[in-house]
């Protein structure tokens, strides 16, 4: 079944923007020292290797990527307030991923890849509702599948639950999940999965062809490729939401390429290569009365600074509290879940 844009407007969108909680600078490190080749490139375009994006080949495996997302699992609740994954919960994630894999034919890295990508692994991820339910791991299409339905999250999360959250991402007995959107892709290249990833988060490709442009987060299908390369950095992408829709190619450490159809193999360090050490940076804000992006709806109109939100930032990315952010900004939600990427906030008046 074919979805327009306007009916499936999943929570991914928001919820890519609000689960990017940043690790602390040592969790960061040592995540990305487990896969030392996963420094962050930028893809846009279609999602061909003709355009740069990753063949299956050069995805790392499922192990690679579980190892360098555990410790991140294990500290995914706290954005939310919740209690965080068990040890027996995240056992039960590996083992349910592996379960949903064999029965949906979806390969198990790119199970983990979405839902890393939606939700940093929290069993007791919020449930959200834009016009359908978004629950759980995956942050599913009306999923039937939640262990914090209302607010109030299940400990323990049953086994049976976190394998249906998975169950629900892979759209197993749903009217949608990666499954649909894979068939939905219409490709039978590599690039089918790099189309289902911007389909699973906004319901469609924009009719550019180019997966960086149309609505919701528009670094998603770049953030999945990252991930399936072993990307695990929690400090938020290279990729520009502004721009990344008027991309053809690849480029790394936070450049794009504009306008070009080079093809560009993504890089890969060599194993144990150390990884380079990075600075925190201090959030980007603009000193002034007009904002760098979209202005926010129910930004206050004496605004003197603005934070233009970027693909993984959380309310706590713009400096500010958040009382205090949503009393300059009206339109957002006392727990800062509708954080939109792309659009300036004020954050001083």
């Amino acid at each position: 079944m074919k979805f327009s844009a306007s009916y499936i407007i999943a929570a991914s969108q928001l919820f890519a923007v609000a689960f990017g909680a940043p690790l602390f600078k040592a969790d960061a490190q040592s995540a990305r020292s487990l896969v030392a080749r996963a420094a962050y490139k930028v893809f846009g375009g279609d999602g061909t290797v003709a355009q740069g994006w990753p063949s299956e080949d050069q995805w790392a495996s499922f192990e690679e990527i579980w190892a360098a997302n555990k410790d991140t699992m294990s500290k995914s609740c706290t954005q939310f307030g919740q209690e965080n994954n068990s040890a027996d919960e995240i056992a039960s994630i590996k083992s349910a991923i592996t379960d949903v894999a064999s029965k949906s034919g979806i390969a198990s890295h790119f199970l983990l890849a979405f839902m890393i990508q939606e939700s940093k692994g929290c069993v007791r991820a919020p449930t959200t509702n834009y016009g359908v339910n978004n629950p759980g791991l995956m942050q599913s299409f009306n999923g039937q599948h939640s262990c914090n339905p209302d607010g109030t999250g299940v400990v323990p999360c049953p086994a049976d639950t976190i394998t249906g959250m998975v169950s629900d991402g892979a759209g197993i007995g749903l009217e949608f999940g990666l499954g649909q959107a894979i068939e939905q892709s219409g490709a039978s290249d590599v690039s089918k999965y790099y189309k289902a990833a911007r389909i699973y988060n906004s319901g469609s490709v924009a009719a550019s062809g180019n997966l960086g442009d149309g609505i919701a987060t528009h670094c998603y299908a770049s953030d999945i490729a990252n991930r399936l390369m072993g990307w695990a950095s929690d400090a938020g992408s290279e990729c520009d939401e502004a721009t990344i829709g008027s991309v053809t190619g690849t480029a790394s450490s936070g450049t794009t390429t504009e306008g070009t159809t080079e093809q560009t193999t993504p890089e890969t360090e060599t194993e144990g290569q150390s990884p380079t050490e990075t600075t925190p940076q201090t959030p980007s804000t603009s000193d002034s009365a007009a904002p760098s992006g979209t202005k926010a709806e129910g930004a206050s109109a004496n605004c003197t600074k603005w934070y233009k939100v970027k693909s993984g930032d959380t309310c706590s990315s713009t400096g500010v509290d958040v009382a205090k952010l949503v009393k300059l900004n009206t339109s957002l939600k006392s727990d800062c879940s509708n954080l939109m990427a792309g659009s300036a906030y004020c954050v001083a008046a």
